[in-house]
């Protein structure tokens, strides 16, 4: 609301006589900037309030004209064109009940106190008291907004205890600044944003300002969108996995497998040379995890990483393979995809992540592990098989699967090929070549685990 310079004085005042509002000084033959604002607030009074008191919100626009003479906002606008902007908004909402001379003054003038010698006990004599005292209010809202510290409970609290005229009046004040807005820094631009989806959209919702409450979540959602900062998408190789059955289990066996799961993984990462410096910080998922890394380990993670995980994970459930151990066997659904992808404050995001995910929840990949003698079942996306798999073959640590899936992203079709690692379903199989395998997993876990790098 308080965007100026003091540079630019201006010799025009708008005075609204007999219903009609012209423009003294100069202005009146060269057109003032604000001219228009003014001919809109005219038009809407004489059309939709006919019977507000004209004498009296021309007096309004005199003193706010005189008021804010030479102050202008951010905008570049001299400043006088805020009030008239919140006044015709207030003056043409036809869901807030009957808006009366007072608030349209009080709109005029609500900024006049605050950020000009103009004082509230000059503006009672000239206006009255009830103008008097919604200025005063609306002033008090203000200040209220701008402690640090305060709650958004707090601030609702606040505004539900105040004269339902002042608020509206306030409604209408933030949706003028929201449709400015682009004129802020960054920084205030995303305050504000917040506010009003925190504040002023429930106060409209209770006002049942319908229209308001419309346009101000338009506005909002459209400063935080554009203000959310551009990042350049990177082209990384993504690996994500799902422990299966996860949610049939019990909290502290959920517990338990997502500890095993990230450990294992990180594991079989480290014993193939990729350290954390090699790779972006995992990304938790629930029931599973997500990671990405350079194109360059696309063929490492294929040929090595992804079979390592699998013994580790046979050799993990081989301790389990009692009756009722079967609730503790970590088995997981794995899929390999490359493209890129985006990534801002909440997270990573972009098509590449949801080709992925699309294959690794098909209903053929799921099948596939169900199917499976070993504790994983791999997806891999075109892209990737006929880079890094021979064709016609599973890999030399697969066995051939032949298995095609689709996945429907965005109108198009993505293949995936299952995967089983040979390796997997012969541990499986033989308990000796378990137990050897549980001695490597032992140095693998044992060696450099860093758990804070785990999950972003």
């Amino acid at each position: 609301m308080r965007r100026r310079d003091g540079r630019r004085r201006l010799s025009t005042v708008a005075v609204l006589v007999t219903g009609r509002i012209t423009v003294n000084g100069s202005a009146a033959l060269t057109g003032a900037p604000w001219d228009g604002l003014i001919a809109e607030l005219r038009e809407v009074i004489v059309t939709v309030r006919p019977r507000a008191d004209a004498e009296l919100i021309g007096r309004a626009c005199n003193v706010a004209a005189r008021c804010h003479q030479g102050q202008m906002r951010r905008s570049g606008d001299p400043y006088i064109t805020h009030p008239v902007a919140v006044a015709s908004i207030l003056a043409r909402l036809d869901d807030a009940g009957e808006v009366d001379d007072q608030m349209l003054c009080a709109a005029i003038l609500h900024d006049t106190v605050e950020d000009t010698p103009y004082t509230l006990a000059a503006l009672g004599r000239e206006f009255g008291g009830g103008i008097a005292a919604m200025v005063a209010e609306i002033m008090a809202l203000d200040r209220l907004g701008r402690r640090p510290g305060r709650k958004a409970a707090q601030v609702m609290a606040t505004i539900r205890s105040a004269d339902a005229r002042v608020v509206t009046v306030k409604m209408a004040d933030r949706l003028h600044n929201m449709q400015t807005l682009q004129f802020l820094p960054q920084a205030r631009q995303l305050r504000k944003a917040r506010e009003v989806l925190d504040t002023f959209l429930p106060v409209a919702q209770e006002l049942s300002l319908h229209a308001v409450r419309s346009e101000l979540q338009a506005l909002a959602i459209a400063a935080l969108i554009r203000n959310q900062p551009l990042r350049t998408p990177r082209r990384r190789v993504i690996v994500a996995l799902d422990i299966e059955r996860s949610t049939s289990r019990p909290d502290p066996v959920k517990a338990e497998l997502r500890t095993v799961l990230y450990e294992l993984f990180g594991a079989a990462l480290r014993s193939a040379g990729v350290s954390p410096r090699r790779r972006d910080r995992f990304t938790d998922r629930g029931d599973g995890l997500l990671a990405l890394f350079d194109p360059a380990d696309q063929a490492l993670l294929f040929d090595v990483v992804i079979p390592v995980f699998s013994q580790l994970l046979a050799s993990y459930n081989a301790g389990f393979a009692h009756p009722g151990g079967r609730d503790r066997q970590l088995r997981v659904r794995v899929v390999m995809h490359a493209g890129n992808v985006h990534d801002d404050d909440n997270g990573y995001f972009g098509e590449a992540l949801d080709i992925a995910f699309r294959l690794l929840d098909a209903p053929r990949v799921k099948a596939a592990l169900g199917e499976a003698p070993g504790s994983l079942s791999l997806v891999v996306s075109g892209d990737v098989y006929h880079s890094v798999a021979p064709h016609g073959s599973g890999g030399t640590g697969y066995t051939a699967s032949g298995h095609l899936v689709t996945a429907q992203v965005a109108g198009h079709e993505y293949q995936g090929w299952i995967h089983i690692p040979a390796e997997a379903a012969q541990r499986q199989q033989d308990p000796a070549l378990a137990n050897a395998t549980v001695s490597q997993a032992t140095a693998w876990l044992t060696s450099g685990v860093d758990g804070s790098d785990r999950v972003v």
